[in-house]
């Protein structure tokens, strides 16, 4: 019986192609939304002009290459795909949203590409935002439910949309800032996640979600199920949500297994404490950083990594780094 979940360990061999990163953060794109406005306020709309905040988000990913190193990995900039991995960033008044999604590789094993189920996944997410809906027409609705929310629905838009082509699983995670109150909400499923960093120090974490060793929980379209029991498809409702306060200032790094199984929060607040200005460039930098050195550390046959550690602490005798698709979206608390 195929396995989905088996990830591929020590037989991609050879250094990951890095891959120049693309400017997103542009003074007018989705990524940056200072809600400024220049109309003068009148005395009933005086509350509006309390101090409020947005994220400042930059992006960085590096693609395991699972052919050969001769051979260019899967890198598509335009549909926010890294390999197997997918990602978005969305806005709205009230509210910025990212999302990431790893696609489960054992489905390459039945012929099947797993970037497109993840790829659609966070793209139906990304249209779930943008549309003007009532879950963020006003401040006050944008509550712990709110990621969980974006998460099912866009799911179930995939189930309904009854695409025979369209098979595959992948972890996900969902959060969602309140600019007003500035509390994080998030609905994670799986083995991607979250830190929060402030003042130099990992002040909050997100829970991982594993059936068990390297098993992570994931979303599925499954082909038929006469034979296949022994697939994974957990619901969306399954996903650990949490909330957070945050205060300006605070980083967040939002990313795909591939860093967490490499980087250790040590390497990570390494990185993060070189950052010595908040300019789109110098945060667009640093993510890059962050994706570069676990990249790096990816393929160190001799450094105990944290996906090594666990295997160990599960019986398996692993040593060394976890070659994989590695995305990371690097945010900040910045008053508008």
């Amino acid at each position: 019986m195929l396995k989905l979940i088996r990830r591929q360990l020590s037989n991609i061999c050879g250094l990951l192609n890095e891959y120049h990163q693309w400017p997103l953060l542009l003074n007018n794109s989705a990524l940056i939304n200072r809600s400024l406005s220049t109309k003068a306020a009148g005395p009933s709309e005086q509350v509006q002009l309390k101090p409020s905040f947005h994220l400042v988000t930059a992006f960085s990913g590096f693609s395991k290459d699972w052919l050969n190193t001769n051979q260019q990995a899967t890198v598509n900039q335009q549909k926010f795909i890294i390999g197997d991995d997918s990602w978005f960033v969305a806005n709205q008044k009230y509210a910025d949203v990212l999302g990431v999604a790893d696609g489960v590789g054992g489905w390459r094993e039945m012929g099947v590409d797993p970037s497109k189920f993840s790829s659609n996944l966070m793209k139906q997410c990304k249209r779930f935002v943008d549309q003007e809906n009532v879950l963020f027409a006003q401040n006050e609705n944008i509550s712990e439910r709110t990621p969980l929310e974006i998460l099912m629905q866009s799911y179930n838009c995939l189930i309904e949309s009854k695409d025979q082509g369209l098979i595959g699983s992948s972890t996900a995670c969902i959060i969602v800032f309140n600019r007003e109150s500035k509390i994080l909400y998030s609905a994670n499923l799986g083995d991607s996640g979250f830190v929060v960093i402030r003042n130099n120090k990992i002040v909050f974490r997100s829970q991982e979600q594993y059936h068990y060793f390297n098993a992570p929980f994931q979303l599925a379209l499954l082909p038929s199920m006469n034979n296949e029991e022994n697939l994974f498809s957990d619901k969306p409702q399954s996903a650990d949500v949490r909330s957070f306060q945050l205060v300006e200032g605070d980083l967040i790094v939002l990313a795909t297994d591939g860093l967490w199984d490499n980087l250790s929060e040590s390497h990570l607040l390494l990185k993060t404490s070189n950052i010595r200005d908040f300019y789109v460039e110098d945060m667009q930098q640093a993510a890059k950083n962050i994706a570069s050195f676990a990249t790096e550390l990816s393929q160190d046959p001799n450094y105990m990594s944290p996906f090594a550690i666990s295997a160990r602490k599960n019986g398996i005798n692993f040593k060394g780094g976890k070659p994989d698709d590695i995305t990371v979206l690097l945010a900040r608390v910045s008053k508008s």
